[in-house]
């Protein structure tokens, strides 16, 4: 899948990835993801669909998992 995105699609997405492995953080990540993803839709330039599946993805393939403090 990563081989197939735009080069502004990954960087945004790694952006959010790493904003998410940041303490404190994990909530706007997630937030942010969503908006992308909304954006998309509402002003129908479709450069972010699926962005919450490809956050989550990285981040499970990176074997991070969220503080309890945190979710």
């Amino acid at each position: 899948m990563q081989n197939d995105l735009p080069t502004h699609y990954l960087a945004a997405r790694d952006h959010l990835v790493q904003l998410a492995m940041t303490p404190g953080w994990w909530h706007y990540s997630r937030h942010r993801a969503l908006e992308l993803e909304e954006e998309s839709v509402t002003h129908g330039h479709g450069l972010w669909p699926g962005m919450r599946e490809a956050v989550r993805a990285e981040l499970k393939r990176l074997g991070f998992k969220p503080r309890p403090s945190d979710l």
